[in-house]
């Protein structure tokens, strides 16, 4: 994406506008690009430069206790993303919807003639969470595949398994990994669907496909390989903890429980232990 440039992305099927007309030109914007669309755009956002310095006005409403931070200022949401100390890398300002907003930007340390990219993560990954929270669906940590026109979750805490899962599907004739860390979940025409994103994982798998649900996994390394059906109190309790919450938001977090339990009452919902090889697959394709 160059200067003077409006692209409209579709991530979970919804369409987010993105536009610059600073005259910069931005990092590469990873696997951005698969997911163009040429639809209007349900929100809207506008690049800045160069954020201030410094601690932003408003409250502080959370504190990741890592590189970024969230503050109110009125009907204003502060998104803020740099060093401990406030020297900032990315800032968004944006409505208290989430959908119009701006996103400052500073110049790439590693390409210092190129600016980084506004929805690189994790301010778009943040971003997404926080729209996603107002009614429109969850952000998992997990990796999502589309065997054949049925979709099937992987959802895992860090080191479960997910980009092993990815790989060993990748291998497979009529199976399309869609990502291999972030999906989103929605439920579209009273249809639960996974959908890809660009915030991809090690694997670097990042697909612009969705499919229905079929089956969900919460997985984890195993001697063998064995699903266990899971209640959906058993279930809600494992993916929320999977979840990219909106913790920071009483309302978001109220629809996201509400959305996982109505998840998990129509979804079946597995653990599944498992031996990273082509057999996990094979098991799964049987449990269909």
């Amino acid at each position: 994406m160059t200067s003077d440039e409006d692209i409209v992305f579709k991530i979970g099927g919804i369409k987010l506008g993105l536009s610059n007309s600073t005259g910069i030109v931005f990092s590469t914007p990873g696997r951005f690009p698969d997911f163009i669309s040429h639809s209007l755009p349900q929100a809207t956002y506008h690049v800045g430069l160069e954020p201030t310095s410094g601690r932003p006005d408003g409250s502080l409403i959370f504190d990741s206790g890592q590189a970024w931070r969230l503050f109110g200022d009125g009907d204003r949401k502060i998104l803020w993303v740099g060093t401990r100390d406030y020297i900032p890398r990315l800032v968004g300002d944006f409505s208290s919807d989430y959908h119009r907003g701006k996103i400052f930007v500073t110049k790439d340390p590693t390409y210092p003639e190129r600016y980084l990219f506004p929805l690189s993560y994790p301010v778009g990954s943040l971003l997404m969470t926080c729209l996603l929270g107002t009614g429109y669906g969850v952000m998992l940590h997990s990796c999502g595949v589309i065997d054949g026109d049925e979709g099937l979750v992987f959802a895992g805490i860090g080191s479960a398994g997910k980009t092993t899962t990815a790989r060993l599907w990748d291998d497979h004739a009529g199976a399309v990994v869609v990502n291999d860390d972030h999906t989103i979940l929605r439920k579209v025409d009273d249809q639960f669907r996974v959908y890809g994103t660009p915030w991809h994982g090690q694997g670097g798998f990042a697909r612009a496909e969705d499919a229905p649900i079929k089956k969900i996994y919460v997985i984890k390394h195993a001697k063998s390989n064995q699903a266990v059906l899971l209640s959906p109190a058993q279930a809600v309790a494992m993916l929320l903890v999977r979840t990219f919450a909106p913790l920071w938001d009483a309302n978001s977090m109220a629809f996201t429980l509400q959305f996982l339990d109505d998840l998990c009452q129509t979804i079946p919902c597995y653990e599944f232990g498992f031996v990273p090889d082509r057999s996990a697959v094979e098991y799964i394709r049987c449990l269909s």
